[in-house]
């Protein structure tokens, strides 16, 4: 039976001259309860109200628009253990869209398509009903890693999307992203490396996958096995950030056209990145004395990035907002 801890920063930690390797919530999909809303559909948690992945398998409630169950607790395609969790995407009912797409901003950038097969954590209570995102992590993590089995319609493409958040602002964050099928290959596991952009500690885990993708054109009945979560973190290894103002942006807000402008002096090369709201990487640049860096982001969705310049002896990392 897989081993199952109830949270990361109390449970026992193996330290090595490395890394630290620990298990979160349920990270082998063995604890399952029926749907507070939905009793045939399964969601793989602890209950309503509880800490954990949950779902939208409750759309499939008649008055929230009876939308197929997209996340379903299987025995014949295991990793290890009893069970592991299928996500498969499928189109909602419009009833449902109009209530949950919206849900989406706050971690994609944007609101959800029609077609969906998600799976998220945190505390959720569907009769109050509440959400409260995220696990409780006050660790600075370097990795998140799953095994998994994917199986798209067409060229779809599987997602997994981690953030660190300190009272709900980005720390760090990284992206996998697949649209290879498994296929014979079986179980595949993924690593996702976690890329910070502030200093603060953070106070919550954040984890999404989706069967399909989030930012193209998701197809229905794309499927996504996942099983065995695990996370790695250094010991006494931090990177360095600055604390100082030491660039300019504008204009800010903007419309994805905009300068990043810096008073460094020294004659190493200077690196500019842009990161979405789950640290996503989505521009780079990197010169040596050049005062000014001039970004177009003005194709990807509107919301809000992170600016990170690197001269090479500091970092600093300041918020644009895309509108």
């Amino acid at each position: 039976m897989k081993k199952k801890l109830l949270l990361l920063v109390s449970c026992s930690l193996l330290f090595s001259s490395h890394f630290v390797q620990a298990q979160i919530i349920n990270p082998g999909f063995e604890t399952w309860s029926a749907d507070a809303l939905v009793p045939t559909a399964m969601d793989p948690n602890t209950g309503n109200g509880s800490t954990g992945w949950w779902d939208f398998n409750l759309y499939n409630y008649s008055t929230l628009g009876s939308s197929p169950i997209s996340v379903k607790r299987v025995t014949d395609t295991v990793h290890s253990g009893t069970y592991a969790v299928r996500i498969e995407s499928q189109v909602y009912t419009p009833t449902s869209w109009g209530i949950y797409n919206s849900y989406g901003i706050p971690f994609i950038g944007h609101a959800y398509n029609d077609t969906l097969g998600i799976l998220f954590n945190g505390n959720v209570n569907v009769i109050t009903p509440s959400y409260k995102p995220g696990i409780p992590c006050n660790i600075k993590l370097t990795q998140y890693k799953f095994w998994y089995q994917y199986k798209p319609n067409g060229n779809d493409t599987a997602e997994c999307r981690v953030a660190l958040l300190s009272s709900g602002t980005l720390v760090a964050g990284g992206v996998f992203k697949t649209n290879v099928p498994t296929g014979v290959a079986g179980w595949q596991q993924a690593t996702i490396n976690f890329t910070y952009i502030s200093p603060s500690t953070p106070d919550t885990l954040y984890v999404l996958y989706s069967a399909a993708s989030l930012d193209m054109s998701p197809k229905a009945h794309s499927v996504l096995w996942v099983d065995d979560v695990t996370v790695t973190f250094p010991t006494g290894v931090e990177q360095i950030v600055g604390e100082e103002n030491a660039i300019e942006i504008f204009p800010n807000p903007s419309n994805g056209n905009f300068a990043v402008s810096h008073t460094t002096n020294g004659k190493k090369p200077q690196t500019v990145e842009i990161y979405d709201v789950v640290g996503e990487l989505v521009y780079s640049e990197t010169n040596v004395n050049k005062t000014t860096f001039n970004i177009d982001i003005s194709k990807s969705p509107k919301g809000i990035y992170f600016v990170k310049f690197n001269d090479g002896e500091k970092v600093t990392t300041e918020k644009i907002v895309v509108q």
